[in-house]
């Protein structure tokens, strides 16, 4: 049925409104025989950013699978994506002039427009942090021993092509985290440093300063590529450097933190725990020269439970734990019924998004107590015996 302008006149009255109320230019929308399915067809929201993005030229990926919930992704930043229903029609149209669009004219003009669908649903993004560990896991299946332990010539491990395809993570948040974690691109593929070379690596390059009877302060960093051009390739070496030393232009030293952590990561894994006062002794004993290792450089890796009998040094490494957050702090309750902010911190941190710190995270899923004056936090589930 073809719309005339003394139809829509007597509609405007119904609304109580005059001609003077709208523009000269009238829209009649007629519904197209075949409607689109919602199944071909999905509508998803974007604010004003991600539309520029778009229409730059640049692209939207959807990654997923049946074990993990579905992310979008842009170069640089990863959405959650959801499903949203709406009490209102939303109609499917190829183009709809409105508002300061609508061209001025002098005289009243109906313009038809067809539409080719109707929603209920659509599809929202919510800037999310993306969950990382999946990196690690992936290529920790291909672990680098060094180069006197390859056996096959062939490359082994995973592109940086295969990477963006299986992690759920923007592509800047992928190479980010790659700089971050111990793992190295070698022979094109991405790989993860294993736990004993690191330390071989460290341990190498203390037993040269050793013999030279030099601190690391004393070197550049043309030294330590020279010296440890013998122990592996460059770009492993450079990693190395990266990860335990803090280079400035020509001057060296150690990052002590991350060195007391691989030590105690390398120490650990055999037995999962150890007698406390027999792994400080051990731990510091193997300390490259001018690092000392301190407690709270185990926050994040092992944890000291003081109330056994002898008091033990526990295995608990961040990256090994699951990424759900109850599921992580059932973990951390049940091996340590109170932790106070700074140790819990490197186990929550990982897991904080743009809208929750650590701090708020622990107010959400855990409950706070203050004992002589120190805040400690514990199961939210299980009453505790103040």
């Amino acid at each position: 049925m073809e719309r005339n302008l003394q139809q829509v006149n007597t509609i405007l009255n119904l609304a109580k409104l005059t001609e003077s109320d709208i523009k000269k230019e009238s829209h009649v929308l007629q519904f197209i025989p075949q409607i689109l399915d919602s199944k071909q067809v999905k509508l998803l929201e974007v604010n004003k950013d991600t539309l520029e993005y778009i229409e730059s030229g640049e692209c939207l990926f959807i990654k997923g699978g049946e074990d993990a919930h579905v992310v979008v992704c842009s170069n640089s930043k990863t959405f959650e994506f959801k499903e949203a229903e709406t009490s209102n029609s939303l109609l499917l149209m190829p183009s709809l002039n409105h508002g300061k669009l609508i061209e001025a004219t002098e005289s009243r003009t109906l313009k038809k427009h067809e539409v080719f669908g109707v929603y209920h649903t659509y599809y929202e993004m919510r800037l999310t942090k993306p969950k990382l560990q999946s990196l690690r896991n992936a290529l920790a299946k291909y672990p680098y021993k060094g180069k006197n332990s390859e056996l096959s010539k062939d490359a082994v491990g995973l592109s940086f092509t295969e990477l963006k395809n299986i992690i759920q993570a923007s592509e800047e948040e992928i190479i980010n985290r790659l700089e971050e974690i111990p793992a190295a691109k070698i022979r094109g593929k991405w790989r993860l440093l294993d736990v004993g070379f690191l330390f071989g690596w460290v341990s190498y390059l203390d037993s040269i300063l050793r013999e030279k009877q030099l601190s690391l302060e004393e070197v550049t960093p043309l030294n330590v590529e020279d010296w440890m051009g013998l122990y592996d390739i460059a770009d492993v070496n450079s990693k190395c450097m990266s990860l335990f030393m803090e280079v400035d232009d020509d001057s060296l030293k150690w990052k002590s933190a991350a060195v007391s952590q691989l030590f105690a990561l390398y120490l650990l894994p055999e037995l999962r725990a150890f007698d406390s006062k027999d792994f400080f002794t051990a731990w510091q004993q193997s300390m490259p020269v001018g690092v000392t290792a301190n407690e709270e450089d185990l926050n994040g890796v092992a944890l000291v439970d003081y109330d056994s009998t002898p008091s033990l040094v526990k295995y608990l490494p961040e990256f090994e734990l699951p990424e759900d957050i109850n599921e992580r702090l059932d973990i951390l309750f049940r091996n340590r019924t109170k932790w106070t902010l700074q140790a819990i911190t490197p186990y929550v941190q990982p897991l904080t998004d743009n809208n929750l710190n650590v701090a708020a995270l622990l107010t959400k899923y855990a409950r706070s107590s203050n004992i002589n004056g120190v805040k400690y936090y514990s199961s939210k589930y299980i009453t505790q015996t103040e």
